[in-house]
């Protein structure tokens, strides 16, 4: 049975999105709130340089050619990035990857604000990661205070047994 988009039902072709068995929802795409959200916002910021304040309406139709064309794009970088990784002898995709594949595919646009992007979620994921570490060391560290106040209490009571059976 072919869907709107050209592809069959249950498959996940190109330009389709694969449906769950016996539903009508897409288990490939993004949630409408997501891209809604990030659609307004740029209609806004567009609208802020146009001196417009006036707020747009998007209407459902155009949310879903947004909607599949956001999964298109992503798929499409996702399986460039893939085959950079493969090429490089890595099993695991990572952001360099991913950069790579933004520039062969056209959009080097984007690659300077990704770069920001990564950079300022590691920044946050190293203030976390140390935290982490710090309450992993004081854990460690009670452990083995812990560890060793159980072996005192049972040399103690070694000791004690021992010099009760003398």
């Amino acid at each position: 049975m072919k869907n709107k988009a050209g592809g069959s039902d249950g498959e996940g072709g190109s330009g389709s999105a694969r449906r769950a068995k016996g539903s009508e929802t897409p288990v490939d795409v993004l949630p409408k709130e997501v891209v809604l959200q990030m659609v307004k916002d740029r209609l806004a910021r567009l609208s802020d340089e146009m001196g417009d304040k006036e707020e747009v309406a998007v209407e459902d139709d155009v949310l879903l050619a947004f909607t599949e064309s956001t999964c298109a794009f992503i798929n499409h970088l996702y399986a460039r990035a893939r085959d950079l990784c493969k090429q490089s002898g890595k099993k695991t995709v990572d952001a360099d990857h991913v950069l790579d594949a933004l520039k062969e595919i056209n959009f080097p646009q984007f690659v300077r604000d990704l770069e920001a992007a990564l950079e300022a979620f590691k920044e946050e994921n190293a203030g976390e990661k140390s935290e982490e570490k710090a309450t992993a060391d004081e854990c460690q560290k009670q452990d083995v205070q812990s560890s060793k106040d159980s072996q005192d209490a049972v040399e103690e009571s070694s000791e004690e047994t021992v010099a009760s059976e003398e």
